[in-house]
């Protein structure tokens, strides 16, 4: 066995310490854009949404109000012509309702199984997060450590005599 190291290139060292720390910053950077969308999505489900369907449902319930009010004031006015065309618009101004209690319901069902659904991945990312933030650091700064012995080691070994020429 020889007493000697025979890395011939620890240029390829440097690279790996190099891709790593460049895939360290990318790997992060999506992570972090995974969990901001994550929080992001929770609160338009949970939050954004539903206050904007129940804004809507308020007016629609407006609507239809105002829809029936119409209708009955035309068959009080016994015009039958307008009485069809109320009775149209209290459908209408109905079904838009019923449309917007049925999100309302949907959102409602999403939020409350947003966390359920979602948690189990989301820890996932954690411990992604996790190797990317504290374990990949460790293993570069090893790696630095390690280039740097080679290169003393390099540096203090001895240079092999010249090859004897056959004079």
């Amino acid at each position: 066995m020889s007493d000697q190291a025979k890395v011939t290139n620890h240029e390829a060292l440097d690279s790996l310490r190099t891709a790593m720390v460049i895939f360290m910053e990318k790997a992060g950077k999506a992570l972090d854009e995974v969990a901001d969308a994550v929080r992001r999505t929770r609160y338009w489900v949970q939050d954004e949404q539903p206050a904007r369907y129940l804004a809507e449902k308020k007016r629609a319930e407006r609507k239809l109000e105002q829809a029936e009010q119409e209708l009955y004031s035309s068959r009080l006015s016994t015009l039958e012509e307008v009485s069809g065309e109320a009775q149209m618009m209290v459908r209408r101004a109905r079904r838009r309702l019923e449309e917007i209690e049925d999100k309302l319901r949907v959102l409602k069902k999403w939020g409350r199984d947003y966390d359920s659904a979602v948690e189990p991945l989301a820890r996932r990312l954690d411990s992604m997060h996790d190797l990317v933030k504290a374990k990949y650091p460790k293993a570069v700064a090893e790696l630095a450590r390690i280039l740097s012995v080679l290169e003393e080691y390099a540096a203090t070994a001895p240079t092999p005599p010249p090859p004897a020429t056959g004079d």
